[in-house]
């Protein structure tokens, strides 16, 4: 009976085509990581495709008996290499937790299993299900790693990658998890159509990696590029438009709607006094410096933003009064103690607070117009004050 399965190709053919792609995508890659100081995770992905184009080579070259085990070494070497490098790439992408075992276990794996072949027990079956075991466990941690977009602008991204490493951890597994007569027991036998829907399928899934990582890094300077847009680039704080869309997307947020909050309004005494002074050049730098105190002492969940001239404004989720004014005094501790040193002297600056604490459920906007009030009631008591519902 005819095999509905004999597909004519060539896959020796189709593994160098495969090789030559992805060294050109590591290549373009690296490129972007090049260009970009922050992009560690696009050269560590730059290398892991490299690694994988050349273990691709090492796996279609026809060396001389005596250089086989050499051919073989950095074929297996290189496939660890490169799972290691992708995997802790998208780890540094997502800004997750190294697990440095797993990376070691990548490339661990696999020389073992051309060990023992060479050495041990020379079971061509065995060495190919401990170097799948290995292809395995790094898809299974790169759709685990993927659960976890760094940034809410790249989870559809996150989410059709991770689609894509669960269907080929599918193939994978079927691949080498049926033996019976669809795992060869040699290299020498007569290609199967299994390897060629598998080789198929490895060529599509590294392809679809390459391209996913490629838009990724795209979409992450895109997404930088409209923080610039959001964030004042004098003190580092949120401006007013980054300051309102984030608030809006923590409104959203389920969690943080059930949970108390409370919102810190500051100002800085005597600003104009300190321009007319010591001139406009000092007054930025007391603004730079101010905006570096806030940003240093305020946690992940708080929004610091510059709202204008010299006032500033934090909401700090999941958050009660009284640790807001402890907040609140932290802040006025440091500022006492960092005067700003010019050629007029040395600036000492002090800061006006009004701390309010709103209820969950309740309008931040309506928060903040309270805040305001409480900060002019510090202000008209003489300044360098912290004035709350409950002072």
């Amino acid at each position: 009976m005819t095999d509905l399965f004999a597909f004519d190709i060539d896959i020796p053919t189709l593994a160098t085509t495969r090789a030559m792609v992805q060294l050109l995508l590591a290549g373009l890659l690296l490129y972007l990581g090049k260009s970009d100081q922050k992009a560690l995770g696009a050269k560590l992905w730059a290398i892991g495709f490299f690694l994988n184009g050349i273990s691709l080579i090492a796996f279609i070259v026809t060396p001389p008996e005596s250089w086989n085990f050499v051919a073989n070494a950095v074929n297996h070497l290189a496939l660890g290499a490169s799972s290691a490098f992708l995997l802790a790439g998208f780890w540094q992408f997502g800004n997750q937790t190294r697990r440095y075992w797993v990376l070691i276990a990548l490339i661990v794996i696999p020389s073992i299993s051309l060990l023992c072949f060479y050495w041990l027990w020379p079971n061509t079956r065995l060495r190919i299900l401990m170097s799948a075991s290995s292809q395995l466990l790094f898809l299974f941690m790169l759709q685990q790693s993927l659960s976890k977009p760094p940034r809410i602008e790249l989870a559809t991204n996150y989410q059709r990658l991770r689609v894509i490493a669960i269907a080929y951890w599918v193939i994978v597994f079927w691949s080498y998890a049926s033996v019976a007569d669809l795992l060869p027991t040699s290299a020498e036998e007569i290609i199967g159509y299994h390897r060629v829907f598998f080789s198929v399928s490895s060529l599509l899934f590294m392809l679809s990696l390459a391209v996913g990582c490629l838009a990724l890094q795209f979409a992450l300077l895109a997404v930088r590029n409209a923080d610039l847009a959001e964030v004042d680039w004098l003190t580092g704080c949120l401006n007013r438009r980054g300051f309102f869309k984030r608030l809006t997307l923590a409104e959203k947020d389920q969690t943080q709607q059930q949970m108390p909050y409370t919102v810190v309004s500051l100002d800085l005494d005597h600003f104009k006094a300190v321009n007319d002074r010591y001139g406009h050049a000092a007054g930025d730098e007391l603004l730079k410096r101010f905006g570096g105190i806030l940003n240093s002492q305020a946690q992940e969940q708080h929004l610091v933003a510059r709202m204008g001239g010299e006032e500033f404004c934090i909401v700090m989720f999941e958050t009660a009064e009284p640790e807001g004014v402890r907040f609140a005094q932290a802040i006025q501790k440091t500022c006492a103690e960092t005067p700003i040193n010019t050629s007029k002297g040395d600036i000492n600056f002090t800061v006006s607070f009004g701390v309010c604490q709103g209820e969950a459920g309740t309008s931040v906007e309506a928060t903040i117009l309270q805040s305001d009030t409480l900060l002019y009631r510090s202000k008209v008591r003489g300044r360098n004050r912290i004035e709350s519902n409950q002072s």
